[in-house]
């Protein structure tokens, strides 16, 4: 189809532009005034046992140690983690992410960490849901290393290294308003074309059956 063809589509289907730009517009309104959403995070570290040739245990950071942590992130993250923290009223949008990097606090150890974080509409709301998730991550640690048989007093353990912390989430709104448009132009164009295409191809069979009924 030539531009000429394009335009005088577009013109005999100026309705749907129209739809579409009103569709355009409520979406625009939405991305401009969003809702309040809120990211609570904390970090909890996974420690060593305490020992009498390392009693505080800050110098027996294993590789295992980060693998424990990862493992029980995975339980957590699975569908019967997931379900079971719901049940305990994690209702937000949670993550654990593992990390072993330093902290400012211990800055001269490879520490596994894990971040657990929480999205939701209500910032105390959020803090409480990452201590419920917090509390969890502690019992399965336990859980697990009960299933392995680990004596208790070589039991790995785990603390909160920063407290829940509740920020908004900002987005970009510019970057938002920009693809509502682009999606409402080509969503308009696009609809358009095939509204008339359509309506051409079902007139043009409508005719031919016309011609086709004897007199």
């Amino acid at each position: 189809m030539s531009f000429r063809g394009v335009v005088r589509a577009l013109l005999r289907r100026w309705y749907v532009l129209v739809l579409a730009a009103v569709v355009t517009l409520a979406g625009a309104v939405v991305v401009a005034k969003p809702e309040a959403v809120y990211r609570s995070a904390a970090v909890v570290r996974v420690k060593p046992p305490e020992t009498r040739q390392d009693p505080t245990g800050m110098t027996d950071f294993r590789p295992s140690l980060a693998v424990i942590g990862a493992a029980v992130v995975t339980v957590m993250k699975s569908p019967s983690g997931t379900a079971e923290l719901r049940r305990a009223g994690v209702g937000g949008d949670f993550d654990l992410a593992p990390r072993n990097t330093g902290t400012t606090k211990t800055e001269a150890y490879v520490v596994p960490t894990v971040e657990i974080s929480v999205k939701g509409g209500d910032p105390k709301e959020a803090d409480r849901e990452v201590g419920v998730i917090v509390q969890h991550f502690g019992t399965e640690l336990r859980k697990l290393q009960d299933g392995l048989n680990v004596p208790k007093q070589r039991y790995i353990t785990s603390d909160q290294l920063v407290p829940p912390t509740a920020l908004p989430v900002l987005g970009v709104r510019s970057r938002g308003l920009v693809g509502v448009a682009a999606l409402g132009v080509l969503g308009g164009v696009a609809g358009a074309l095939w509204t008339d295409e359509y309506l051409r191809s079902r007139a043009s069979r409508r005719r031919g059956r016309a011609r086709a009924v004897p007199a």
